[in-house]
Formats: C-alpha cells, structure tokens, sequence
C-alpha cells in the first residue's frame, strides 16, 4: 500500500475525534455570550427554555451563522417552539420553526443574536449544531459557486483535486430550460466524515434557491447521484476551519422531465432535448437523428440536444389568423440501407405556437406512423381518444383504428385535472394525412364554428368534450387521417368564458388572454377494405404476400403445357420419318 492510500485511512478514521474536538458543547446553561471570530457550538436544548445566545462581532464584519443540526419537537408549531435569528439593531433575520429545513443559513454585519423558545410539553431535549465566523469586507475565505445554464457540465469545490480552503462557503445555482430536469453524478466526495454532516456538509435543494426542499445532505467519503424534480437545483458547500480534505467533483446533464423528450420555445428557436437511454431502447443514438433537412443535426449527443431554427433545416411556417406556427420533424435514419430493418421508423414533431399574448408547445411522437406519446406544455393536460359509440361508454384501444368510409367516429377530450368545476370546449380541429400536419389539410371546426357537414358537438360536462364526425380519406390515395385539436379550459360556472359563446368568427373573434389552452394529436386512422377483418393488418399483408405466389403457380402451370406441347411435336415428326413396312394390298377384281 502506498504512503497516500495508508494516510487516507488514517484520516478517516481519526477524523471523527479530530471534528468532535473542536465542538462547544453547552447543556446546562441558558445562553451566553460569545466573542471569538469563529466557533461551532453545538445546544442541548431543554423543555421550557427560553434562552438567548449573542455573538459580538465587529461592526465593519460579515458573520455567517449556518446552521446544520435542527432538531425541534415536531408535534409542535411555531408559535410554541422556535428559534428566531436577530442582527445587532434587533430586526428579525428569520424564524426557524420546527418543520423548517435543518440547514438554514444568515448573514448581517456586524453582531447577531439567537433566540430559541421550546415547549413544555415535550420533554426531551432539543439539539441544535451552529457554526458562526466574520470576515472583513473582501476577504470571503473562499470566492466560489454561481450561475450555472449549460445543458451540461462539471461542478468542482475550490482547488480541487487539491484541498479546499478553511470556512468554504460556496453556492451553485444551475438553471435550465423548462419541461427538463437535472441529473447530478458525483465522482468523488471527500470531506469531514460525521454521521450527521454537522461540521462539513454539501447541501443538494430541489429548486431555484436554499428556501427549496433539501434533496440531500451529504459528507465523508462517498459518491452519489441525484436528480430533481424541476429544471433548478441549488447546491451549497460549507466547510469549517478543520479536516480540510479534496472536497468533491460532480457532473450534471439535463434530462426531459418525462423521461423521452422536452421541448422550449424561445423568441429565436426551439430547443428539444431527448434522453439518451428512451433513444437506446429504440436502437438508436443521437448521432442517428436529424431534422427535416438532414444537414441539421443535434448539437449535443449527451444529452441529446437540437436547436430548431425558426427560419431554416426545415422548418414550416404556417399562418392563420391571429396565429402563427413554426413545424419541424426530427427523425431517426434507418441503419445500414440493406433489405430489412428491425429499427422503428422514428418520428418526434415539434411545433411552436403563437399568438398575441400566448405561446404553444406542441410535441408528439410516432413510430412506424403511429401516434404513441402527445406533450402539450400548457398549463392544463388533454388527452383525446376514440369511442366506439355515441354513448361513450367503451374506448378504442387499436391502434391504427381501421374504419370503414362513411362511418362515424366518436371522440373525447379528458381533461386530466382533479377541480371538477372545469369544462372543455373544443374550439378547433383539422385533419391531415400526414404527422407532421403538412399540406393538404381539412378543417371539421375553427373558431367553434363547424366546417365540416357531418361534424357534430356533444354536450360537454365536467372535465370532457365530445365530438363526432364521418369517416373519410384524402384524394392521391392517402392511407391515413391525423387529427390535431385546440381546446379551451374554463371554469364550469363562468357564463362569459369562451366556453359559453360558442362559434365565433373572425370578426368577433375575442382576442382576449385564453391561458388555459391544451392541444392534443391523435391517428392514424386507417379505412379498412370491405372484406378485410377489422383492423387485421396482418390479413392485409398475407393477401398481399399472396399475390407473387400466385402469379408462380400459373406461370409453372403454362411452363407445363408448353412442355408438353413440344414433346407431343417431336413425337410426330419423329413417327413420320420412320421407313414403311410391308403390307397387303388388295387387288382389283373383275
């Protein structure tokens, strides 16, 4: 073993001793005064305390309490128990109550106080672990943390992989796009080792700052690995002035928050960020992907990432009324080129929406021309699925659905959303054949206005819309229909909302702020030959199969007869030209 590995160990395990040497530990009394330049003080609190700490600093001095051990009685609220913090003109800093987060952290100028009241009730006691150190103006013991925004990157503690500075205090805030999450990977982490991280501690938070929920709280010598629920996260590192160890390294990437793909629209472009590992199981990578002009491709593969410009690689831009969209399709190239692929035909579509005082995103994916996921980055979440019948008792669940020309299909619009005093109101719809909803296009509603003869509107109720129409096909032989539809969300007992004026044309068109909007993709739908078995795809394709087997047994057939025919001709001439035996022949008589 090396010198480097045996001092490790040593460090380890004499570290503990080495951190509880340093501690001050007050149990009997009921506050005191403080006036070194830094301490760590651990209280044992008792029942019915009321009890005042005060630390004398200079005036011209930052002091920094952290706070890292909160252990209050939980059956208690903050009127009965707390711990307020006041600076040295006595305003109140902040309250800690028994449900606050146990770090908690305050600066001031100059002195501060610590005031903790407990119940009586409870009768155990109280621990509480703080740290407290001033520094002059300008002479922070460690410059470190910021703002961090790329979609990737490392984050490491001061000199790294050197040891860090004495009372390090440094705090990353990392940003990134909405509808995405952050995956943070620790390689290694190395500092003070205690079983409740009170001396040196890294502090993870689930949100744009440390007011937000603690993820984690690690130290000692260890990896981990975490990720949020939203696209920001906080990480703080504090250190004190002993066992100055190699701190930590960790890198980070941004992931969809729905484990497949995200999508934000900005004032330039569109960004779409796909995990990896959804791309794998498909067998794919994200070299693999482009956009529809396929020089465009992604600007990162971990994770993978395209900027989608509004003008150019592709993208559509359509127009209607109020409305402006920007379209474009990111797909998967099929490996190798050879006769078969065991690969799905990806598809992701990506569409920004916008209006006067709104904006859209729109995502849905296909695989082998079936819509499989629809995201909508509204406020409110739709979904819209097909019925069997007007009573809308029984979903379909095919897919593609195969139908026969003229028949009706029944459709419902759920909104997924717990307040039943919310309504949908399905104010437009258009069909095309294709995913992406390029040309040719037809409209069945706009505006609330019905453009289609067998289009027809069901009553609404709470938290759905139903609507129906006839089934039909595009000219040039089309084989599918996708359907795209706007929906409004009101409130169920508004006599003004959008969801009571019904059809409303262009020039009455209320251009008022409609925040709760929700768009929704369905399809393919299929029609079905009249002799074909509903949705049997697979007797479609045995048919079809069937017809090159066929056409060899009748070409087999006619080989046959023709063979036969030539047999039968060189056995004629064959005959013919044999020499005449001899034979009777009968005289004439008189």
């Amino acid at each position: 073993m090396g010198s480097l590995g045996f001092l490790t160990i040593l460090l380890v395990f004499v570290a503990p001793s080495l951190a509880q040497v340093k501690l001050t530990q007050i149990e009997a009394e009921c506050g005191a005064r403080f006036t070194e330049p830094y301490k760590p003080i651990q209280l044992n609190i008792l029942p019915a305390s009321d009890c005042t700490w005060n630390i004398d600093r200079p005036a011209n001095e930052t002091t920094r309490l952290i706070f890292s051990v909160l252990n209050l009685n939980p059956s208690s609220d903050c009127s009965q128990e707390n711990i307020t913090v006041y600076n040295e003109k006595s305003e109140v800093l902040g309250v800690l109550c028994p449900d606050s987060p146990r770090i908690s952290v305050f600066e001031s100028q100059g002195s501060l106080s610590v005031h903790i009241s407990t119940d009586a009730s409870f009768s155990q006691e109280r621990i509480v672990y703080l740290l407290y150190y001033s520094f002059a103006p300008g002479s922070d013991p460690a410059q470190c943390g910021g703002n961090l925004e790329a979609l990737s990157g490392t984050i490491a503690s001061p000199n790294y992989p050197g040891r860090h500075p004495d009372f390090t205090f440094c705090v990353w805030h990392l940003d990134v796009p909405k509808n995405t999450k952050i995956q943070l990977s620790f390689t290694e982490i190395f500092i003070e080792i205690d079983p409740l991280c009170r001396f040196d501690f890294i502090a993870l938070y689930d949100g744009p700052s440390t007011n937000s929920p603690i993820l984690d709280i690690l130290c000692g010598r260890t990896t981990a690995q975490v990720e949020t629920s939203s696209n920001s996260m906080t990480l703080m590192l504090s250190t004190d002035y002993a066992n100055s160890y190699f701190g930590f390294s960790a890198d980070y990437i941004v992931l969809p928050q729905s484990n497949t793909s995200s999508l934000t629209c900005s004032r330039d472009g569109m960004t779409v960020i796909i995990n990896p590992s959804f791309l794998s199981l498909l067998n794919y990578h994200g070299q693999d992907l482009t956009l529809t002009n396929t020089t465009c491709g992604p600007v990162s593969t971990n994770p993978v990432v395209f900027y989608v410009p509004y003008v150019g690689c592709g993208t559509v831009k359509k127009a209607m009324d109020h409305t402006i969209s920007y379209t474009n399709t990111i797909s998967g190239l099929l490996a190798g080129g050879g006769v078969i692929t065991r690969q799905n035909n990806l598809e992701i579509i990506v569409t920004c929406e916008f209006d006067s005082n709104s904006t859209v995103e729109v995502m849905y994916m296909t695989q082998n021309g079936i819509v499989q996921e629809q995201k909508d980055s509204s406020q409110y979440d739709v979904s819209l699925d097909f019925y069997e019948s007007e009573d809308f008792s029984s979903q379909v669940v095919e897919t593609p659905y195969f139908i026969e020309l003229n028949k009706t299909l029944y459709l419902q619009a759920t909104l997924r959303s717990p307040d039943p005093q919310l309504t949908v109101f399905t104010e437009t719809c258009f069909a095309s054949p294709n995913s992406n909803f390029e040309e040719p296009t037809y409209e069945l509603i706009r505006h609330g206005c019905s453009k289609d003869d067998t289009y027809h509107n069901f009553p609404s109720g709470s938290g759905f819309a139903r609507f129906s129409f006839s089934a039909f096909r595009f000219l040039h032989s089309h084989p599918s229909v996708y359907l795209q539809c706007r929906f409004v969300i009101c409130d169920i007992n508004d006599s003004e909302s959008r969801c009571k004026q019904g059809c409303m044309n262009r020039r009455r068109r209320d251009l008022s702020s409609h925040k709760w909007k929700a768009n929704a993709v369905v399809g393919p739908i299929r029609l079905k030959h009249e002799t074909e078995h509903p949705g049997s795809l697979s007797d479609k394709r045995e048919e079809t199969s069937n017809v090159p087997q066929n056409n060899l047994y009748l070409l087999g057939i006619m080989v046959l007869i023709v063979n036969a025919l030539i047999l039968a001709l060189v056995v004629l001439r064959y005959q013919r030209k044999q020499p005449v035996g001899y034979r009777y022949q009968q005289l004439a008589t008189e």
